[in-house]
């Protein structure tokens, strides 16, 4: 193969070295109409003489549709975005398709590119949205552009989608903790206002909301922060409610990445956990279990893998693999949660005899709701 250097080999080097047309070598690439065997020989020994290396996205735009798989997601290095990807991945690795990833993570004064334009202008032959809203607009847009569409962690009521419930899996989360006997519960969650994507945190929030509501206990407004998304901004948030003259003997935190900054304001306090604080996340990413974390388990590898089946089904490009289930969210119990009663000292809880009452009150009445909220019924 001769040594062209950097720059990638074009079709019309591989033309000119065939000693045919340009369109000649895309008839032969895109077998998109007949060409003399003798022909099609030669240019294929110039292409491999060359190593010239077809832009499946340049074929594509110029056929109006590409052999690529769009996969648009917010925070790809998010850990739960990644396992989502790695289904994905999975299962698109033994199709005729390549995987092309848009990730609208941008400062929010830029905003997001209409998730629709994307799709026009980069025409692939389908389309994975992970944890991103789409409307009405984009809506229109996929129906314009004739892709076909696959959500993940979004509801819709026009396209396949794969999503959990997560008002039931906060309030799961906080039932845990209150049958533990604790009573003053923060909550830790990403600043809504500027949230990217689907509201998970927002509706985690919630469902602690009903929890303590179910509970007859309210949710104090110092007890509940958010911050944009991230370790060092839980961290932050964590360490000042422990530094509150009350603070909470337990935290709920809408993401594993934002319980493992409440661990790490935790140990740089010199509390202990769950000895005298408790903490519980959600999503089990791989590092909840080498943390010993609890948290709420929700699918994702799944709902990834889900995706990219149900894609290529609609592309005509059907696997031998079966659909896997959708699983139900599950609590995982681990280290970092414990009943409140005779671990913390006095002197972190100042729990009154009134409020030991409450306690074991609230721990009576939900001890049967706790065994039905290990598992919460998805809704697809």
């Amino acid at each position: 193969m001769e040594d062209l250097g950097r720059h990638p080999v074009t079709m019309a080097q591989v033309a000119s070295d065939a000693g045919v047309s340009i369109p000649t070598v895309s008839r032969v690439i895109n077998r998109s109409a007949p060409v003399a065997d003798a022909t099609r020989q030669t240019v294929l020994r110039s292409i491999e003489r060359l190593g010239y290396h077809p832009n499946p996205m340049a074929r594509g735009l110029s056929r109006g549709r590409s052999d690529t798989v769009l996969v648009i997601l917010p925070h790809i290095t998010e850990p739960s975005v990644t396992l989502r990807l790695s289904g994905l991945i999975g299962v698109l690795r033994s199709s005729p398709y390549e995987l092309h990833v848009v990730d609208l993570e941008r400062p929010v004064a830029q905003g997001l590119r209409p998730i629709g334009e994307i799709v026009m202008q980069n025409r692939p032959a389908g389309v994975v949205i992970i944890s991103l809203p789409s409307d009405d607009e984009d809506h229109q847009r996929f129906r314009d552009a004739g892709v076909p569409i696959v959500l993940v962690d979004s509801p819709s009521s026009e396209l396949p989608s794969d999503f959990i419930d997560d008002v039931a899996g906060g309030e799961m989360a906080t039932r845990h903790l209150i049958t533990l006997g604790h009573i003053r519960i923060g909550f830790i969650g990403d600043r809504e206002d500027i949230a990217i994507g689907v509201p998970a945190s927002a509706n985690r929030r919630r469902g602690y909301e009903r929890a303590l509501e179910g509970a007859h206990l309210s949710a104090r407004p110092e007890y509940v922060r958010t911050a944009p998304h991230g370790t060092k901004t839980a961290e932050k948030l964590a360490r000042q409610m422990l530094a509150l003259p009350e603070p909470p003997t337990a935290i709920f935190a809408a993401s594993d990445v934002q319980a493992f900054g409440a661990l790490a304001a935790a140990r740089n306090a010199g509390v202990r956990v769950p000895q005298e604080l408790s903490i519980i996340g959600f999503d089990d990413v791989q590092a909840a279990s080498l943390m010993g974390l609890t948290t709420v388990r929700q699918p994702l590898e799944v709902s990834g893998c889900r995706a990219g089946i149900r894609l290529l089904e609609l592309l005509g490009h059907p696997t031998d693999d079966e659909l896997p289930d959708f699983p139900q969210l599950e609590l995982v119990v681990r280290d970092t949660t414990a009943p409140l009663a005779f671990t913390a000292p006095k002197s972190l809880l100042g729990v009154s005899t009134e409020a030991s009452s409450l306690v074991t009150e609230v721990s009576s009445a939900l001890t049967s709701a706790s065994g039905r909220g290990q598992q919460v019924p998805r809704r697809i």
